[in-house]
């Protein structure tokens, strides 16, 4: 059944049976289409010529398999959008268009994409801040790395279709949130999406980055890993949060991210803060620190967030970034657990959790909201162990918090020119620092012996 495309009634782009474009049909290729189960979707896919598809039918009728997966799964992934309560993909009639596929139904195009690329939203026209749009997909996925065929239609699917749902809403999004929630998309459509779950480890590889600041110049796939953060919202608050972010971002326009996000988060009883809190946390609890405490049911599946220090005191400086996290461990020799920050910390928050670096990350046994310059704390009376220190900054902000701080002793507060109340002061036990030789029959130095060596070599910072 070939197809001609109709004149549009408003300019618009060229269709890849316009044989014009970077994923064009060849004049040689005899172009047929499928219409979809539910008519949602009309599938267009060459059986003759350079860019003809994969054309097994195992049923025998004559069309292609693997044009009847994309349209079936296209429709699934539509028709769960939809009952999820977002708006579907923007149509050629509400947009002033003529059928530009030969029929209002929402085209796919199964082209040639070379190895650059296997599927994409394209837009037709846009007008009033959305747009309509088609989807171009790989025609026979010769030499990708995908499991096989379906896995690729999922994938494409789920991920590109989210773009069309954006496009009715807006066409100014951030490129992290435009990414971030598609990567979403996918996990609706499939929570057990191994391409979902490699993306995420990108964002957990650098949680010190603000949500909303991806690296800049080459691609490096970390606005694709934010999809963690929606997925977080999705299990803790529930799908309808992203609803509500792009109704939000409707109105707002992209330029208001932050807060549309922050508005959602509140119409789900929660906020910003709270949420972020909550999330940093669940980032803690995964890969081998996964099993102790709460966290996404894949939170094994995932990689572990990098500690910037490790260390038995930990006498240091940090920069935390606005929805951003750092994470530390400190092995304690038991006792109370000291925290002082030199500079003025406001807006920071800590956290203490027990948990060796290759195990199960328990829950908080301290908190502490730092405020103003010269802030101290004893986080919590110890056993000896090893524990992981979450210090984020969990608001929308115009700057970092940078800082000098210490974590240890009272002895360590004072490297950092801080006092522990006069009740805490150290009375010679319980601050030993393994290594080397000593008196505390352990192995390890004894508080004094250490100082006098401190004293002799100078103050050293301790990074990993």
């Amino acid at each position: 059944m070939a197809v001609a495309a109709a004149t549009p009634s408003v300019a618009r782009a060229a269709r890849p049976t316009d044989l014009v474009g970077a994923h064009a049909y060849d004049e040689s290729d005899v172009v047929e289409y499928y219409d979809g189960p539910a008519g949602l979707v009309r599938v267009h896919y060459s059986v003759d010529g350079p860019t003809r598809t994969i054309l097994d039918s195992e049923d025998g009728d004559d069309i292609p398999d693997f044009v009847q997966d994309v349209a079936a799964t296209a429709e699934d992934v539509l028709l769960l959008f939809q009952q999820t309560g977002f708006r579907l993909p923007l149509g050629e009639d509400e947009m002033g268009l003529e059928p530009l596929g030969g029929s209002y139904a929402l085209d796919f195009y199964l082209v040639d994409f070379g190895g650059v690329g296997d599927g994409q939203f394209v837009t037709d026209t846009c007008s009033g801040g959305v747009c309509s749009g088609y989807m171009a997909i790989e025609n026979d996925f010769s030499g990708y790395g995908y499991a096989d065929l379906h896995h690729a239609v999922e994938v494409l699917t789920s991920h590109e279709l989210f773009h069309g749902v954006q496009f009715a809403y807006t066409d100014d999004l951030p490129g992290w949130l435009s990414e971030g929630t598609a990567m979403w998309g996918e996990y609706l459509f499939d929570p057990q999406s191994s391409d979902f779950l490699a993306w995420c480890d990108r964002y957990l590889e650098e949680p010190d980055r603000s949500l909303d600041r991806p690296p800049s110049g080459a691609f490096t796939g970390w606005e694709y890993g934010t999809g963690l953060y929606f997925s977080f919202l999705d299990l803790a608050l529930g799908p309808q949060t992203m609803v509500a972010l792009l109704e939000e971002l409707a109105e707002r326009g992209g330029d208001a991210d932050l807060e549309s996000l922050a508005v959602a988060i509140e119409a789900q009883g929660s906020t910003l803060a709270d949420s972020w809190v909550q999330f940093v946390t669940w980032n803690l609890a995964t890969g081998d620190h996964a099993g102790a405490m709460d966290s996404y049911p894949f939170a094994e599946e995932l990689t572990e967030v990098p500690l910037s220090i490790e260390d038995y005191n930990i006498v240091d400086d940090e920069r935390v970034y606005p929805l951003a996290t750092v994470y530390v461990r400190v092995q304690h020799a038991g006792g109370p657990l000291y925290m002082g920050i030199v500079d003025d910390s406001t807006g920071l928050y800590v956290a203490v959790h027990p948990g060796e670096r290759d195990g199960p990350v328990s829950d908080a046994v301290a908190t502490w909201w730092p405020d103003g310059e010269g802030a101290v704390t004893e986080l919590a009376d110890l056993d000896a162990g090893s524990y992981i220190i979450l210090m984020t900054q969990p608001r929308v902000a115009d700057s970092s918090i940078a800082f000098d701080f210490c974590i240890g002793t009272a002895d360590t507060l004072a490297e950092c020119g801080l006092q522990a109340p006069e009740a805490d002061a150290d009375t010679g036990g319980g601050d030993e620092e393994p290594g080397g030789c000593g008196c505390d029959g352990t192995g390890g130095l004894a508080t004094g012996a250490w100082l006098s060596m401190v004293g002799l070599l100078g103050l050293a910072r301790r990074r990993r």
